[in-house]
């Protein structure tokens, strides 16, 4: 058996950290093709610690994941596909999920004192757009994954990925089809864009398809503000009656504001398609039963919810990588409402 071989000696020899290497030797929580790789090149290179390392590894506890989110996701009908994904990803590992909810300071500083005490792997966040939080989150040095980020303009710093449907493009090319195909030369944005990384590609992926065509942005036909929260037909009905005109098409920044938005266009009388169009995104249950049915974009919710264990796996094991925006492709589906 060769004495000096060392853990570094194995992770040059695999293009590994020291750090994954250390925690597949010692039973900690990786990838099991990883660990494998790990123990098989420690058999071949005479690794003098493989032997506690193999038995540790069979006796390891569960690593932990925590979930951490501002509201409770299980109401959600978009959410309860993405959990699903996530779930299904964990089956066949040795990870435990657990799950926290952080609706004011107080909790989110409960949560910190936990995670300061409890050997958490690493985070995920889901509906989670504080940037005070996050900031602190990440000074923690647990590393993270957001499920979607808010928008904001400033540099966030810490050992983190980012993923989040496709939605810039899509938008886009709906808007530029309609425009093309001319159903539509005016549009209006339906939706606080600020809320969210996602939301904000949407309302830019409006933008942009008038951009491209030579259309002026005129923001004068939209619903943005906070007022119009929770974006009820009610509150939509009173901000339709304040805009100066009706566009073409309204871009809504999901299905359950776009469907809302239906609603109280037909209590002012508007035809839909007729004298405006409506597209919505997500394509949640609702939108198939909507009047009419709802235009809208396909979102991949359970492969979104799979592939999020995927990239904290990779963050944990390369905490040093550059930090990455991933997007999950997404689908347009052409319904009544265009």
């Amino acid at each position: 058996m060769n004495n000096s071989v060392t853990i570094q000696d194995i992770a040059d020899a695999l293009d590994l950290s020291r750090n994954t290497v250390s925690k597949a030797l010692n039973g900690k929580h990786v990838p099991p093709k990883t660990r494998n790789a790990v123990l098989n090149a420690a058999i071949e290179m005479g690794y003098r610690g493989y032997g506690l390392a193999a038995g540790t590894a069979a006796t390891a506890a569960p690593a932990q994941f925590n979930l951490l989110s501002s509201q409770p996701l299980i109401n959600s009908g978009y959410y309860v596909h993405v959990l699903r994904g996530i779930e299904k990803s964990l089956a066949d590992r040795n990870i435990d999920l657990i799950q926290f909810c952080v609706t004011s300071p107080g909790s989110f500083e409960r949560f910190m004192k936990y995670l300061s005490q409890t050997h958490v792997e690493g985070i995920i966040c889901i509906e989670f757009f504080e940037p005070a939080y996050i900031s602190k989150l990440l000074k923690a040095d647990c590393p993270v994954i957001f499920l979607d980020f808010p928008a904001v303009d400033m540099e966030i710093k810490g050992s983190y990925d980012i993923v989040l449907p496709e939605s810039q493009e899509p938008i886009k090319r709906f808007c530029l089809s309609m425009i093309r195909e001319g159903k539509a030369q005016t549009f209006g944005f339906v939706g606080e864009y600020l809320h969210c990384r996602s939301f904000y590609e949407r309302f830019a992926g409006m933008r942009e398809a008038l951009f491209l065509s030579g259309l002026p942005v005129d923001l004068s036909c939209s619903i943005t503000d906070t007022d119009a929260i929770p974006y009820d037909s009610r509150a939509l009905t009173r901000a339709l009656r304040q805009l100066p005109d009706l566009p073409d098409c309204f871009v809504a920044a999901n299905d359950t504001i776009a469907i809302a938005l239906l609603d109280a266009l037909k209590h002012l009388g508007v035809d839909v398609p007729g004298r405006v169009k409506v597209i919505g995104f997500d394509n949640m249950v609702d939108s198939k039963k909507s009047d009419p049915p709802l235009s809208t974009v396909n979102v991949n919710k359970t492969a979104l919810g799979k592939c999020v264990p995927d990239l904290l796996l990779d963050r944990i094991n390369l905490p040093a990588r550059a930090n990455r925006v991933i997007h999950i492709a997404s689908t347009i589906i052409t319904r009544s409402t265009t």
